[in-house]
Parts: C-alpha cells; sequence; structure tokens
C-alpha cells in the first residue's frame, strides 16, 4: 500500500500525490512515516519536508505547520511553501553562511528569533539542493547498476 499526502496553505494547495515514505520537519526532529503507521497529529517547524515514490525524494520547503496521519493519509497544513528556485549549492551554501553570521550578531529577542527562522530556510534550501542533486543521482545509480546485474545473471 502507499501513502496519500496532501499539502495545504491557506490559499493553494501544494501537492495531491502518493508517496512510498514521507519524512516531516517536526518540532523535535524529523518524523518518518511508512505505510501503516499511527495515527497523529504533529506541529511542524521550518524545514524540509521530503516525499519518496519510485526510489525518488521530492523536497518541499515548509515555513512552520501541523501535519495530521492517518489510515495511510497525510495532510500537512503549513503557513508558507518556498519553491526551489534554480538556485547552486555554492549561493545555497553562502546564504546560510550570511544566515549563520546574522543569528551570532543579532542584538535583540526579536532581531534572534528571526535570524533563526531564516538560517531554517537556509539549511533547508541546500539540504533540498543536495537531495535533488545527490541523493536521486546515488538512486538512479543504483536502480542501473541493480538493473546490470539481474541482466548478468
Amino acid at each position: 500500500m502507499v501513502l496519500n499526502i496532501r499539502v495545504l496553505t491557506p490559499d493553494r494547495v501544494i501537492c495531491s500525490t502518493t508517496a512510498d515514505e514521507v519524512v516531516l520537519p517536526g518540532l523535535t526532529g524529523q518524523v518518518g512515516v511508512l505505510d501503516g503507521h499511527a495515527a497523529l497529529i504533529t506541529a511542524l517547524d521550518t524545514g524540509l519536508l521530503r516525499i519518496k515514490l519510485n526510489n525518488k525524494w521530492t523536497p518541499i520547503i515548509l515555513c512552520g505547520g501541523l501535519a495530521e496521519i492517518d489510515r495511510n493519509r497525510v495532510t500537512v497544513l503549513v503557513n508558507d511553501v518556498e519553491e526551489l528556485a534554480s538556485v547552486e549549492l555554492s549561493e545555497a551554501t553562502q546564504e546560510l553562511e550570511k544566515a549563520t553570521v546574522a543569528v551570532e550578531n543579532a542584538e535583540t529577542s526579536k532581531a534572534k528569533l528571526d535570524a533563526s527562522n531564516e538560517l531554517k530556510k537556509a539549511t533547508a534550501r541546500v539540504e533540498a539542493i543536495n537531495y535533488l542533486y545527490f541523493f536521486n543521482k546515488l538512486c538512479i545509480d543504483f536502480d542501473v547498476l541493480k538493473t546490470t546485474i539481474f541482466l548478468k545473471l
């Protein structure tokens, strides 16, 4: 069986698809969801949602929200999502470094909170780029390797 996942913001449906596995950015860490997961409602932090289907991961950057898991349905309600533009890893890494410095240099509680949120988004961007490029390439290469081995047998 597969999971059905919907990601919703107040004004639009971001995605509605099936998945083999989902990894949510929970407040206390990542929440992995597989077929048959127990019912759960959890708060989400700003971070990377990962959806796996047919050995391919799709990352979505979430900006806080809630997730409900019930009977192989995952419903994600978020304040906003950040679209993955054509950002290079080097550019995303520079943004991450700037965000880290901004947190260290923040003088007020509000400035520190705002800088921390930007740091979470920058971290999620770097993770998303890594997933898109490195992990999916690895899965494709592994599938080619499995096919090659199978054909040789």
